[in-house]
């Protein structure tokens, strides 16, 4: 205890560092509060505030920024981006191997190959173009392209 009273500094550099290694191995924002807290706290030490003094913003600046900062990047449910497999889904493609009610085809969306599958028993050609309707396991549910 005497060594960090006479070396804060290493003490709130260390903690940041802690502070930084979980944030990074998390999947969300955790700790990165912490991380300024913990700087401000530094920077206090190298001042010569007293180590209750650095404590107490230490606590102060993490509230602060978890209060502002939280609100701006907590997840709306309304946001969420679709990601992989589900990002295709409303695109455009076009068909590489026909595909009908009985077999399954192939469609490139996006620069990929999938395999597709008509919905409602249509019939698509190859070079026609078609809509992801939805994803069924690895299988895209499509529907011909029609322009308006």
């Amino acid at each position: 205890m005497n060594w960090l009273m006479e070396n804060p500094v290493y003490f709130w550099l260390v903690l940041s560092g802690i502070f930084m290694i979980v944030e990074g191995v998390t999947y969300a924002l955790v700790t990165i509060w912490f991380v300024g807290g913990a700087l401000v706290a530094m920077l206090l030490s190298l001042l010569g505030l007293s180590f209750v003094a650095q404590v107490i913003a230490f606590v102060a600046v993490s509230l602060v920024l978890l209060v502002i900062t939280r609100p701006l990047v907590k997840r709306r449910p309304d946001a969420i981006t679709p990601t992989n497999v589900n990002a295709v889904v409303g695109k455009v493609g076009i068909v590489t191997k026909e595909a009908s009610e009985f077999f399954t085809g192939q469609g490139k969306v996006e620069g990929q190959i999938w395999t597709i599958q008509p919905l409602d028993g249509q019939h698509l050609l190859v070079d026609t173009q078609f809509i992801v309707e939805e994803v069924e396991g690895v299988r895209l549910l499509v529907v011909p392209f029609k322009e308006e």
